[in-house]
């Protein structure tokens, strides 16, 4: 199997930590320049159209795009230790809170940054206006998850989990990316301390 990914991006870290923690080492990594537009050569495109990264491309040619989709196809394949969840209640939990996470915080911040940061307008065609209001509704979001942590190690299990992984990247990545200070969401903050002392996070 072939990843395409890049160290630019938070998606393809996640697969990433994935295949760390579950020590899955059959992988082959190609990393693409994101800064150099490779995910948007014709090449690329004939693997990923959408121009995203990542893209898992499996021994027989069949491409796989998106990251929840590639690593649920890791868990079936390699299905410990467990990312998904052991049981209903977990499972459930485990595709709320990451469901939770994607449409309440990281979607809001990602577009925040992509129509406001300088650096992304040869990338995006941007709307400041758009931009700015989705930042608001992410800051809002950020509080709320502030509180939310406070009283929990992992966010939706008693063990770290997938949804674990697409909150710490999240909120590592796009905070900052809008400009804004983690550390002023204490609880957030101490989280991703916490989960980004775990060994898969130093891929």
């Amino acid at each position: 199997m072939k990843l395409y990914s890049s160290k630019l991006a938070p998606s393809p870290l996640k697969v990433l930590i994935f295949l760390s923690e579950k020590d899955i080492k059959d992988v082959e990594i190609i990393n693409l320049n994101l800064a150099e537009l490779e995910h948007k050569s014709s090449k690329y495109k004939s693997i990923a159209p959408n121009s995203r990264v990542p893209a898992l491309q499996l021994d027989n040619g069949t491409i796989i795009l998106e990251t929840t989709a590639i690593c649920r196809y890791l868990e079936s394949i390699y299905p410990e230790p467990n990312m998904f969840g052991n049981n209903p209640m977990e499972i459930a939990s485990i595709e709320m809170w990451y469901s939770r996470v994607t449409y309440e915080l990281a979607t809001p911040l990602a577009h925040g940054f992509r129509h406001t940061h300088p650096h992304m307008s040869k990338m995006e065609d941007q709307n400041q206006e758009f931009g700015l209001s989705q930042r608001k509704l992410g800051t809002k979001a950020l509080e709320t998850f502030n509180e939310i942590i406070s009283t929990k190690e992992f966010i939706a299990a008693d063990r770290f989990s997938y949804a674990d992984i697409q909150l710490a990247v999240n909120l590592n990545f796009l905070v900052r990316l809008n400009r804004l200070e983690l550390k002023d969401y204490k609880n957030l903050n101490d989280y991703v301390a916490q989960v980004f002392a775990r060994p898969s996070f130093s891929v």
